[in-house]
């Protein structure tokens, strides 16, 4: 029986989880390309080395998120990756099988992300009402005050229960919706590259610009401070990735 460490992933991982990985990659990747059957449980059984219910529980894994449909007596066809299934591969995707970051899947990650803020951000500027506003302005207030009084964990939740207000000012469900399904991998995001939260801009003018931007209707300036903020932590991911680095398509 193969044993973890030649699957290529850490001790922690089962070994079922370990194959859902790798099957999950050729899926994303074309390998095993969208309406045709996968090998039969007993050919991956062979490639992996393991014994079949290993292999039965990692096809599990991809029926639940949707990326494969299994068709007793027929086989196992692979299906399009629909929006669920990439959150919940997400952590999969995120990394390469011999562990380094995907560069590639990241960058995606990043252009989809500010793409999606900047235009929340235009919105709620125009949209939000005045209770909006108070709560908005309080979240940036405290972040202005905190300036490191609390634990890092705590002021970077200050600055998504921020990026959630904002969103809900857009009373847009849809966007309600994305963020709230994003909202983890932003924060997988940041835990894995130990990435300053919004308050670290360092800059108080800015976080003020930003609150008056809100309260007199000034979307260009709201735009301008969040670009700021999103391109920060851009580079903070280029300076932990200095061999290939983060670049735009």
């Amino acid at each position: 029986m193969l044993s973890k460490q030649k699957l290529g992933v850490p001790r922690k991982k089962t070994l079922s989880r370990g194959i859902a990985e790798i099957l999950t990659r050729r899926i994303t990747s074309g390998q095993y390309a969208v309406g045709t059957k996968m090998p039969t449980e007993r050919l991956l059984s062979l490639e992996f080395k393991v014994n079949r219910h290993a292999v039965r529980e990692a096809l599990k894994r991809l029926e639940a998120i949707g990326l494969i449909r299994i068709k007793h007596g027929a086989g196992i066809f692979i299906e399009r990756v629909n929006f669920t299934a990439g959150i919940e591969i997400f952590d999969t995707l995120l990394t390469n099988e011999d562990g380094t970051i995907n560069q590639e899947f990241l960058r995606d990650v990043l252009e989809f992300r500010r793409q999606m803020v900047m235009t929340i951000i235009r919105i709620a500027v125009q949209r939000r009402k005045a209770r909006e506003l108070g709560k908005i302005c309080r979240y940036i207030d405290d972040l202005i005050f905190s300036q490191g009084k609390y634990k890092s964990d705590e002021e970077a939740r200050i600055t998504l229960d921020l990026f959630e207000a904002i969103t809900v000012a857009t009373h847009n469900d849809v966007y309600l919706l994305v963020h709230n399904t994003l909202s983890r991998i932003f924060w997988h995001i940041r835990n894995t590259f130990n990435l300053a939260p919004f308050y670290s801009l360092g800059d108080v003018d800015m976080m003020k610009k930003l609150r008056d931007a809100f309260e007199f209707t000034n979307a260009e300036d709201a735009e301008e401070v969040v670009s700021q903020y999103l391109t920060a932590m851009e580079n903070s991911l280029v300076k932990h990735i200095p061999s290939q680095g983060i670049t735009s398509k």
